[in-house]
């Protein structure tokens, strides 16, 4: 394979004051969010107002039944256009009516949720990584998608467009082929060094030659980054791109058999990891930030790298990976690790400075509601790792018990991938991914 044509990625940055400012800022965010993570509580949460059990037991039933619609909805996926939209519209209004009579949403969550630019990106995405990569699973198109959603956020915060953009879908992509390979236990430490150097360079300005066709298609989707950003107007954006490259290099660390590493060493790499990657977001959304936007993205990753740890303490375990979740869970329940980390994300929403003030009232709630989701969902599926009174405190506080999560998800796993299969089988299609290219 030969050399890649850079381009515009062998100009000198305008400044290297500029990139040397950037990293200051970047150590400084790291040092403000580990602070904030050790000043952070660990009193009992207060997720909502108390439910009673008959309540529960109603938000159960009709939850059941509301995925079956969605299901049935599914499978019933039209073919033209114009039925599409009727399709989405009626599903939107579901959702809304659910959500508001079921889960307590607020009335602005209508222009929030379910917006039309969101579909857009959604499905614009799905064509382009078909188009890109036609073997890529599902399971990895979801698992980009997340960025892209993130992104989307992002931009409707910093009151931009909400679109998928080609940098959007170029990093959303690097997720499956860099982490996933990271992490993938057959691939040998050879070849992921000799990903990293490469890409490491790459990401630097510097020609490089890909060593295999993997390396390649990561290369690609670099060169999309640039095509929409050149070095030396926008120095910033691949100064982010180098520091979640580095902070995945750093994670290796804790995939290896050796010493345990230590809580700080931990919190040290997963503010790095977590802080760089919605870092990258924003720059890749808008060129450029403010420090208060990147201080609030900077936040954001990092607790959104915890709730990743906290859903994926199970699988840590089992796989001798070490996070500050599998460290506490050695010692006893994840009570009040969880608790700070509940407490850590409403002290970073809520004290940014980008999105303060009534305007921004419904988005900050919007993502610490769903944030919330998230972090009572780990505790329904892992429910072993807390104690039985920090259960029952958290169940008594939410919509739903935890027990009824559980069952939901298995409902909603099963009943999907039965309309799924039937839509598929119908359409002549291998896989939904492959439908909703189309």
């Amino acid at each position: 394979m030969s050399a890649l044509p850079l381009g515009s990625a062998a100009d000198v940055p305008r400044s290297v004051h500029e990139i040397a400012d950037f990293w200051n800022r970047f150590t400084t965010l790291e040092s403000e969010f580990a602070s904030l993570w050790d000043a952070s509580g660990t009193e009992l949460p207060v997720v909502g107002e108390r439910t009673s059990w008959m309540r529960r037991l109603s938000n159960f039933r009709h939850s059941r039944r509301f995925i079956d619609r969605l299901a049935t909805a599914v499978g019933t996926f039209p073919d033209g256009d114009r039925q599409r939209l009727e399709w989405r519209q009626r599903l939107r209004i579901d959702i809304q009516q659910f959500g508001e009579q079921r889960l307590g949403w607020p009335e602005g969550y209508r222009d929030l949720l379910v917006a039309e630019e969101f579909y857009e990106a959604t499905t614009t995405f799905v064509r382009q990584a078909r188009a890109f990569d036609p073997q890529i699973r599902g399971p990895e198109v979801a698992q980009a998608l997340r960025n892209v959603w993130i992104v989307n956020s992002l931009q409707m915060l910093l009151d931009l467009e909400v679109e998928l953009t080609p940098a959007v879908f170029a990093y959303s992509m690097l997720y499956p082929y860099t982490d996933n390979y990271l992490d993938d236990p057959q691939i040998s430490s050879t070849q992921k060094r000799s990903l990293n150097r490469g890409l490491g360079r790459y990401l630097a300005g510097k020609s490089v030659t890909p060593k295999d066709d993997h390396q390649g298609d990561v290369y690609r989707l670099v060169a999309l980054i640039e095509e929409q950003f050149d070095r030396h107007r926008f120095p910033a954006v691949f100064q982010s791109l180098l520091a979640i490259h580095e902070g995945q290099k750093d994670s290796l660390l804790q995939q290896t058999s050796g010493p345990a590493l230590t809580a700080e060493s931990l919190l040290e790499i997963s503010v790095r990891k977590g802080g760089a990657s919605v870092l990258a977001d924003g720059y890749l959304a808008a060129g450029e930030l403010s420090p208060a936007e990147e201080e609030f993205c900077f936040g954001y990753g990092v607790f959104l790298q915890f709730l990743d740890d906290l859903q994926d303490v199970t699988a840590d375990l089992e796989a001798g990976h070490q996070t500050l979740f599998t460290l506490a869970v050695r010692e006893g329940p994840l009570d009040r690790i969880t608790s700070r980390l509940y407490h850590f994300m409403h002290a970073v929403v809520e004290d940014s400075e980008c999105i303060a003030g009534d305007r921004y009232a419904a988005c900050r709630d919007l993502i610490l509601r769903n944030c919330t989701l998230l972090l009572v969902g780990a505790i329904a599926e892992s429910p072993k790792f807390f104690s039985r009174g920090f259960r029952r405190h958290m169940a008594r506080r939410w919509s739903l018990g935890l027990r009824s999560m559980r069952r939901l998800r298995r409902r909603g796993e099963r009943r999907f991938r039965f309309s799924g299969d039937a839509l598929c089988r119908s359409n002549g299609v291998a896989s939904l991914t492959e439908l909703f290219s189309e």
